[in-house]
């Protein structure tokens, strides 16, 4: 599907934002909505990330 640069380029992508969205995550009121959601978020964002490790 993908060759190994273009899956290299991806994850390092999806790693960054992860690193971006967990920052924002620890700044967030544990007790909201919004950070559950965005903690399921990052869940599935990781699933990817370790997908593309195979």
């Amino acid at each position: 599907m993908f060759t190994q640069k273009e899956r290299r380029y991806i994850k390092n992508c999806l790693k960054e934002k992860l690193e971006r969205e967990q920052l924002q995550l620890s700044q967030m009121d544990e007790d909201t909505d919004e950070y559950m959601e965005k903690a399921n978020d990052l869940m599935v964002l990781d699933s990817l990330i370790a997908k593309l490790s195979d």
